[in-house]
């Protein structure tokens, strides 16, 4: 299909009209826009249309002096050693926004990281000489933010002190923008939530300082089930095994909790029989816990076997 005509759709064309011109500002044309440009249908042909689009690029710009006002907290060799880009460099709106705002190690996230969530970089065009620009960086550096309420929403699967160890947000400290990023890498690795559905919803409360901040999660299952057969030189041989993933060994007798096994508390039970029934069978159960005593991630590891192979069993 690569040669194939596309339906054209109006919505489309006009977010690609916007997605040209940003590539050229990415590139230097700060001034570019379209001058012209039509949809007109074949003549004859109900289903085709022609585009015509003139562009006027005007001229390459670059950046030239930088300059920083507002920063108390981190001097200037500081930001623009952060900032990374130079006098000379091509001027590029969607690199500037990144460097500023976007990219994980972008000059905002200094401030955020260490609790300013209200603080603010405006980055303002103060002169434009020939096809060079000045700018100036605006720092509003405000007060420093603390946590002060950790919800979680969407959970149906675990116990909430399950998902909240996981956590690297407290309430008590300083907001830090890269302990929610980790938090959601940790609450994903659990395996027992959508990755891709992990939202922090932050709810800043710039009057006294405070922000509340509550992670949005998807439930999906994690547990396995394995079944094989095979054949060889003593015949048939099947396996089965199954995989808990949310096992909870201190709910073995709370029976509301049971969904085939005591669940809720994060914890891993494996299960595992292979066979061929005359000659070979063997029984194993494997038991995980990542926290053993719930406070701190000591993994916990038991296991157990029974094999029986030509009428001799062992332990």
């Amino acid at each position: 299909n690569l040669f194939s005509s596309k339906k054209f759709v109006r919505d489309l064309y006009e977010a690609d009209k916007k997605a040209l011109i940003d590539k050229y500002n990415e590139v230097g044309f700060r001034d570019a826009f379209i001058e012209v440009d039509s949809v007109t249908p074949v003549k004859d042909k109900d289903n085709l249309v022609d585009v015509y689009i003139k562009i006027n690029e005007g001229k390459k710009y670059y950046f030239r002096d930088i300059s920083w006002v507002g920063n108390t907290l981190y001097s200037i060799d500081d930001l623009n050693r952060l900032l990374r880009i130079k006098k000379g460099d091509v001027y590029n709106s969607k690199l500037l926004n990144d460097r500023l705002i976007m990219d994980e190690d972008a000059v905002s996230n200094l401030y955020q990281d260490n609790g300013y969530l209200f603080s603010n970089i405006d980055p303002v065009e103060v002169n434009i000489d020939g096809d060079s620009i000045d700018f100036e960086m605006r720092i509003y550096e405000g007060r420093q933010a603390v946590i002060n309420h950790i919800g979680i929403t969407g959970n149906t699967r675990l116990y909430d002190h399950v998902v909240r160890r996981e956590m690297r947000t407290k309430p008590g400290q300083l907001y830090s923008k890269s302990d929610i990023m980790r938090t959601m890498r940790e609450i994903a690795q659990m395996g027992h939530f959508d990755p891709e559905k992990i939202v922090p919803d932050i709810r800043p409360n710039p009057e006294n300082g405070t922000v509340d901040i509550e992670y949005q999660l998807e439930t999906k299952s994690s547990d396995q089930v394995e079944l094989s057969l095979g054949y060889g030189a003593t015949g048939l041989t099947g396996s089965v095994g199954l995989k808990f993933t949310n096992f909870a060994i201190q709910n073995i007798f709370k029976p509301k909790t049971y969904k085939i096994v005591p669940q809720g508390e994060g914890q891993t039970l494996s299960l595992k029989a292979t066979t061929n029934g005359q000659y070979y069978t063997s029984v194993s159960a494997q038991f995980v816990d990542p926290w053993c005593g719930g406070k701190r991630p000591n993994q916990l590891s038991l296991s157990v076997f029974y094999s029986m192979q030509s009428g001799i069993s062992s332990r």
